[in-house]
Formats: structure tokens, C-alpha cells, sequence
């Protein structure tokens, strides 16, 4: 087994604690190593609040649209275009998450890995980096910023209500008329 490399901070996951605390931390002189399975930014950014308030308000223009007539505004027929609605949407995460990885990538004393970090130790990951590449590292401060995942309580008293993960209120999305 070869000797692991040595940071003074071990960050797993770029979510929105992961990425302020790897810049924090290498600000303050901190070798510090990020580690992030897919994209920056995590899950609001780009599974969660980001795209679903991009889109809440392609709807609340077009349910405005729809109801100009009410405020005095006359407009022609109101059409939408989700391919439009969901480009913008791309965009938008697109630019957020680009932003914040220049930032990192930009960052004196801080390395940004993209891979999977497996405990191999106390304070010791491995990690399987994009590439196929195997590195294996250790910190004095490991912080886990891992993200979420949708999942249903097993409680019996939640059986009855309702409950959508994010693709399915997007398939519910796209089977019926926004306004």
C-alpha cells in the first residue's frame, strides 16, 4: 500500500457547505483537497433549487401572460415553449456550476478532484478518480458534505400522501398544460 497524501483538510462533496468551507479553509492557508463525485455545486444547484425556481418562474410569467387582459395589458396568444423553458434552465445551471468550479480550480492551496472517495482508513480515503486513476489521501480535518437523495419514509403513516421524487414531478410536468 503506498503512503497516503497529506492535506491538512479532506473536503468530500462540493455542495453548499463543501465549496465555501474548501476556499475558506485553503484562504487560510490549508492544503486543502475537494472531492466531488459529479459536478460543483451539488444538488441546489444542480438537481434542486436552482433549475426547479428557473422553472417555477418560466410559469409564473406565462400564468401572467395569460392573465395581462386582468391588469389592462393586451397581448396576442400565449404559447409555451418547453424546449425554450428547459434551455434556459440548462443555461443557468450550466453558468452557475462553471462559475463556482473556475473559482475552486482558481484557488491557491486548494485541489479539486472529480471521483469517488472511499473511507480506506481514520482519516484516509481512497479515491477513484474520473479518469480510472487511484489516489489515496489523508487530512488532520476530514469534512463530509456528501448531498442528498430522494427517499420515501417507511413509516406506515405516510402510505396515504402524496410523494414525487424530482423525475416524477417532471414527467407530471410534461403531461399537462403549464397555464
Amino acid at each position: 500500500m503506498t503512503t497516503p497524501e497529506q492535506y491538512d483538510a479532506l473536503i468530500i462533496g462540493s455542495g453548499q457547505a463543501g465549496t465555501p468551507l474548501s476556499t475558506a479553509l485553503a484562504g487560510a492557508g490549508m492544503r486543502t483537497v475537494l472531492i466531488e463525485r459529479k459536478h460543483v455545486g451539488g444538488t441546489c444547484i444542480n438537481e434542486g433549487c436552482t433549475p426547479t425556481k428557473t422553472m417555477v418562474a418560466s410559469g409564473r410569467v406565462a400564468y401572467l401572460a395569460r392573465r395581462a387582459a386582468d391588469y389592462g395589458v393586451h397581448t396576442g396568444p400565449i404559447s409555451i415553449d418547453l424546449v425554450k423553458i428547459r434551455e434556459r434552465k440548462r443555461n443557468i445551471v450550466d453558468s452557475f456550476r462553471n462559475g463556482s468550479q473556475s473559482r475552486l480550480e482558481k484557488t491557491p492551496n486548494l485541489e479539486l478532484i472529480f471521483g469517488d472517495a472511499t473511507f480506506s482508513g481514520p482519516k484516509t480515503v481512497a479515491v477513484r478518480s474520473q479518469d480510472g486513476g487511484q489516489r489515496t489521501m489523508s487530512a488532520k480535518y476530514v469534512f463530509i458534505n456528501a448531498g442528498t437523495r430522494a427517499s420515501r419514509p417507511s413509516s406506515t403513516g405516510w402510505t396515504r400522501s402524496l410523494s414525487l421524487t424530482i423525475s416524477q414531478s417532471w414527467n407530471s410536468m410534461h403531461s399537462r398544460t403549464i397555464c
